[in-house]
C-alpha cells in the first residue's frame, strides 16, 4: 500500500508518516518514532495524540511509553461510522443553510443571483486551494476588497492560518497583474505572510510597482466579506459545530445588493490605519 492513500482517510503529511511508520515496525517509543518516521520531536506527541482520538493508534502503559497501530479492522470501521455521522450532521446543517437563504432570498430586500459553494471536508494539499482560491479570483477585471475579522487572528482558526500562505501569494498575484487590491485586516496572520512575500523580492522597481496596487489597513472588525468589482459579494459560511472553519462561501451576483456592501466597506476604509507591507 501507498503511504499517499492514507490521505484519502484525511489524514494530514505527519499524521501519514507516523502512523505508515507504525504499521511497519509496529511498537515504538515516541523518540524512536520521531527519529524512524522523520517527524520532529515537538510535533510527534501532538501527531500521536490526533492518531489516538482518530482510534487508529493506542498508547501502551509502559515507562517509557510506547506506541501501536489498533487493529486496522476495527480501528477503521470505528473511523468510517464516526465519518458517516459528522458527514450526516454536515448536512444537515447544510440543508438548514439552504432552508435559511431561500427564505431570506423571498424577501425583496435580499439578492436574487445566489450561488452557495462549500469546500472539500479537507484540501489535501496546498495545490488544491490554491486552484479553488485563483477559480475565484480569475474573473477580477479591476478592484477586490476584502475584509477579514478579528475571528481570524494567529491561533484562533487553523484553517484560516493554514490557507494564508496561499492567499498572499494570489493577493499579491493580482496586484501584479494591474488589479487594485485593498484589504482591511484585524491583525490576522495575512499580514506578516503578505510582508514576507513583499520583502523577498529583490527587485525595487518591482516592490515599488507593486505598492501602488496593493494597500492594506488594519482596523479591529467583526464584518466579513469579499467584493469583486463593486459587483460580486462573497460571504463566509461558519461551521456552527466547530467554530472558525469555514464551510464555503456565499457568492453573490447583484451588483445593486454589492453596493451597499462597498459603501460599508468605504466607511470602514477611512477608519483604517496604514500598514506597512514592505
Amino acid at each position: 500500500m501507498d503511504e499517499k492513500v492514507l490521505a484519502n482517510i484525511g489524514l494530514n503529511k505527519y499524521e501519514r508518516t507516523v502512523y505508515w511508520t507504525l504499521l511497519k515496525k509496529g511498537e515504538l517509543e515516541a523518540s524512536k518514532l520521531s527519529q524512524l518516521s522523520r517527524v520532529p520531536i515537538g510535533k510527534i506527541y501532538e501527531v500521536l495524540a490526533n492518531l489516538n482520538k482518530y482510534g487508529l493508534v493506542e498508547i501502551k502503559p509502559s515507562r517509557p511509553r510506547k506506541y501501536r497501530t489498533v487493529d486496522t479492522k476495527i480501528a477503521f470501521e470505528v473511523m468510517y461510522k464516526r465519518r458517516e455521522e459528522e458527514a450526516l450532521n454536515e448536512l444537515k446543517l447544510l440543508r438548514e443553510a439552504f432552508t435559511e437563504i431561500e427564505r431570506q432570498l423571498s424577501n425583496d430586500d435580499f439578492p436574487k443571483h445566489v450561488e452557495t459553494i462549500f469546500w472539500p471536508d479537507k484540501f489535501h494539499d496546498d495545490d488544491e486551494l490554491k486552484e479553488t482560491v485563483n477559480s475565484f479570483f480569475e474573473d477580477i477585471e479591476h478592484e477586490i476588497c476584502v475584509v477579514t475579522p478579528s475571528k481570524y487572528k494567529p491561533g484562533v482558526s487553523a484553517q484560516y492560518d493554514d490557507s494564508m500562505s496561499v492567499f498572499s501569494k494570489a493577493y499579491l498575484n493580482l496586484a501584479q497583474s494591474g488589479i487594485h487590491v485593498k484589504i482591511l485586516d484585524s491583525h490576522s496572520q495575512l499580514l506578516p505572510s503578505i510582508k514576507e512575500l513583499v520583502t523577498s523580492i529583490e527587485d525595487e522597481s518591482v516592490r515599488n510597482n507593486l505598492q501602488k496596487f496593493m494597500e492594506i489597513r488594519i482596523l479591529e472588525t467583526k464584518h466579513d466579506f469579499v467584493i469583486f468589482d463593486s459587483k460580486t459579494l462573497l460571504l463566509d459560511i461558519e461551521d456552527q459545530i466547530n467554530t472558525g472553519t469555514s464551510l464555503g462561501m456565499t457568492q453573490i451576483h447583484d451588483e445593486a445588493y454589492t453596493k451597499r456592501f462597498k459603501a460599508k466597506f468605504d466607511d470602514l476604509w477611512t477608519k483604517g490605519e496604514l500598514f506597512n507591507i514592505t
